[in-house]
């Protein structure tokens, strides 16, 4: 935003300083040129008052004297156009034959440009006569290279436009800092918003900027506060519903144990265990619907190393695996990820236990780190999922067409939430059998781990 601010107020100014620099420029010549002509035409009228109120033995001392002070030659003649004295050193008694002389003879005044054959340039004069009471003695001609004039008029331009250009590079200075002041504060609104973002107990604070601003902030912090509160109250209600849905379920399993060990019939002792795995199964679907409902409202984040997990993992997993005659198997690496408290383990509990109870042989676990991404791969040799239903199977209490008898369709939408909530993705990849979900983070730097 400070670029676009600047530059969009550097154009500005920019434009501005254009369109009033071409007239000015313009005026300030003309004025230049205006100005040295009656200059020049008050100098002759002085220099010629001067030379009829002298004797003419002092002439060429006033002359020289206005020359080496402007730079402007002078040139004087008689009536007949006889040189009398010049500054330039013109010979005294020549002829000196020129329209303007001919003009100020006649008792005129002559002013203007014309090209001067002898110095092969334009020359800018002004000739006047020189009078003795009301009789034209002679006359007097300043003159100066219209080259020499327009050095000094584009001098005089060029300063302009250095001032025109000082004038934009200090606009561009403070559009740069109106916009860093404009800028700042919302800098740290944004870093104060994220903050609130990652741990709704932050606050925003006060962001020293504009009351606008502030009162932005003031609303975040209001916000965050009412959401704190809502997930303080969601974790309070997910424990309370914890605790009384798992103690009448533990309480109902006992019963039904107690059933299996002293029903004298071998029909009841199978209805009770049975009855166990359904309660099981219950007990796990509860704990999948509190997961999913407690997912977004873990306040911390912490690094897992998921190579570890899935080892450890893999070993609490290997009696149940052994037990339906099926080889868990884990490849891994070190690969430490930033994820909220326990979502890499639940992630491991669904996929492998999905996984086991589709696998015909082999359930295969692999833990990468390519320095961009940690990937965690389960991959099972079951029936597989088609690939018109692997997104499908992430949505809630959504099902495959080749899943087993008894799920919910909460397992995959808890894997995916986990893995978001902790900035990760999930997805199912192709296979040569069977079904692989691919996990994946983004890698932690070295500095973030130590």
């Amino acid at each position: 935003m400070t670029r676009r601010i600047s530059l969009a107020m550097t154009l500005l100014t920019g434009l501005l300083v254009i369109a009033m620099s071409i007239p000015l420029v313009v005026v300030f010549r003309s004025y230049q040129y205006d100005r040295l002509s009656l200059g020049l035409e008050r100098d002759a009228l002085v220099i010629s008052g001067d030379l009829g109120s002298i004797p003419p033995a002092q002439w060429p001392a006033l002359v020289n004297s206005y020359e080496s002070r402007t730079g402007v030659r002078v040139t004087v003649v008689d009536a007949q156009s006889k040189v009398l004295t010049d500054s330039e050193g013109a010979t005294v008694g020549s002829d000196f034959q020129r329209t303007e002389m001919a003009s100020a003879l006649k008792g005129g005044i002559a002013a203007g440009v014309r090209y001067s054959t002898t110095l092969s340039t334009e020359l800018r004069y002004v000739a006047v006569p020189i009078k003795d009471g009301s009789q034209v003695i002679g006359a007097v001609r300043l003159s100066v290279p219209e080259t020499e004039v327009q050095q000094d008029v584009r001098a005089l331009v060029y300063a302009l436009i250095t001032i025109l250009a000082l004038v934009l590079i200090a606009a561009l200075l403070a559009s740069w800092g109106l916009a860093r002041a404009l800028s700042r504060p919302l800098a740290r609104l944004t870093d104060g918003a994220a903050r609130v973002g990652e741990n709704p107990s932050a606050r925003v604070g006060n962001v020293k900027g504009p009351r606008e601003v502030q009162n932005v902030a003031d609303a975040l912090d209001e916000t965050a506060g009412k959401l704190d509160a809502m997930l303080d109250r969601s974790r309070a209600v997910a424990a309370d519903a914890s605790h009384h849905l798992r103690t009448p379920l533990a309480a109902m399993r006992l019963r039904l144990e107690t059933i299996a060990d002293t029903a004298g019939s071998p029909e009841t002792v199978a209805q009770a265990e049975a009855a166990m795995l359904e309660v099981d199964r219950l007990a796990r679907r509860v704990d999948q619907v509190l997961a999913l409902a407690t997912a977004e409202t873990a306040a911390e984040n912490v690094i897992v190393d998921v190579g570890e997990s899935a080892h450890t993992r893999t070993i609490d997993w290997e009696g149940l695996a052994s037990e339906r005659g099926i080889t868990l198997l884990c490849d891994y690496v070190a690969a430490p990820v930033r994820t909220p408290i326990g979502e890499v383990e639940r992630i491991l509990d669904e996929l492998v236990g999905n996984a086991l109870d589709y696998a015909q042989s082999q359930v295969r676990i692999d833990v990468t780190d390519d320095g961009q991404r940690v990937r965690l791969e389960v991959r099972d040799d079951g029936p597989g999922i088609p690939p018109d239903e692997r997104e499908r199977v992430f949505t809630r209490f959504t099902r495959g067409s080749q899943s087993i008898p008894g799920g919910t369709g909460l397992g995959l939408a808890l894997v995916r939430q986990a893995a978001l909530a902790s900035g990760g993705d999930v997805k199912i990849v192709d296979s040569e059998t069977g079904a692989c979900f691919e996990v994946s983070w983004p890698s932690l730097a070295e500095s973030e781990v130590q």
